[in-house]
């Protein structure tokens, strides 16, 4: 099969694009054809050195994908061979991921692609829908409770405004810059839509809650927001952040945190527990099939195209998912 691949860490330009042996799947694996491989940060961060030395001595990226499956390993059902499959977790502990023609992963990886949704689309989910579902549920029931989401224009919080519509909150979706990232938060279902670069985000989040501040907040950039956060997040409430870019070393505040019993939580997606993997898994399923997602494509490539994928993620500034194509 082809496959992008690199040996050592570095810039987009250590990806090769090469003949490999055929993957085969073992006890309780299916094989996927993949039609489209989604490309996330977290792989040019990996590629780079920046999550520390490569653990294998070749490394085939990738987590996220949509394709078919073609085999199935010992104990699992033979009739979900030819079966369309939305793939996550394709690399996660192992050297060999989804950019590449097939792909094995375990079963439980491999989730029922509906037929009204494209190969791209399923590839658009996994590390960016799982991130941002998890973030939800560490909050508990938001039916009927408002969720702040930052960043709501990324495809991390795009899908968390999403996520938290289907879970019957009010949300607040804020975003910087152009018009268009309004457009997008809108898109995905946020009832109100503040620019950070125009807003009184405080003034107007507390105007939107009276007073009360929000059960939840997801917030793209802790270090940031964390001056007032401890404000617009309700007291019991939960902020779940998975970046603090401008800020990598914040200086918390801690009693305006802990005298509202606000709790702080880091979502690292790949650390988390399996049984809360799975379950948040299962409701972006359950969305799915009701077709309450949009999923945002920023740009398609060849997967012969690997490190203009790769460059255009790691310095493009995408809008949604870039996606690679076998």
């Amino acid at each position: 099969m082809k496959a992008a691949i690199y040996r050592e860490a570095g810039g987009p330009d250590v990806l090769r694009v090469e003949d490999v042996a055929d993957p085969h799947p073992g006890p309780g694996e299916v094989l996927v054809r993949v039609h489209a491989h989604g490309v996330n940060p977290t792989d040019w961060k990996r590629r780079s050195g920046g999550r520390g030395p490569l653990p294998y001595p070749q490394i085939i990226p990738g987590y996220d994908a949509g394709g078919v499956i073609e085999a199935v390993g010992d104990g699992v059902d033979r009739t979900r061979i030819g079966a369309r499959v939305w793939v996550w977790e394709g690399a996660h502990r192992k050297w060999d991921g989804t950019a590449a023609e097939l792909v094995c992963v375990s079963a439980s990886r491999a989730m029922a692609l509906p037929e009204d949704t494209s190969f791209a689309e399923g590839a658009a989910l996994g590390v960016p829908a799982m991130t941002a579902c998890h973030a939800l549920m560490l909050a508990g029931d938001l039916k009927d409770e408002t969720v702040i989401v930052t960043g709501a224009a990324g495809a991390v919080c795009n899908y968390a405004v999403q996520l938290a519509k289907a879970l019957g909150a009010q949300v607040i979706g804020v975003v910087r810059g152009d018009a268009d990232k309004e457009g997008d938060a809108t898109r995905a279902g946020a009832d109100h839509v503040l620019n950070a670069d125009r807003d009184d985000f405080r003034k107007r989040a507390l105007e939107i809650t009276d007073g009360q501040g929000a059960k939840c907040m997801i917030d793209v950039d802790l270090g940031a927001h964390l001056d007032f956060a401890w404000r617009i997040v309700a007291q019991n409430g939960t902020i779940s952040s998975f970046g603090s870019a401008t800020n990598p070393s914040p200086v918390l505040d801690w009693p305006k945190f802990m005298y509202r019993n606000i709790a702080i939580r880091g979502v690292a997606i790949f650390e988390v527990p399996e049984d809360a993997k799975l379950r948040a898994a299962a409701f972006m399923q359950d969305c799915l099939e009701r077709g309450k997602l949009w999923h945002r494509i920023d740009r398609e490539f060849p997967l012969s195209d690997a490190v203009e994928a790769h460059r255009h993620q790691e310095t493009g500034r995408p809008r949604g998912k870039i996606v690679m194509c076998p």
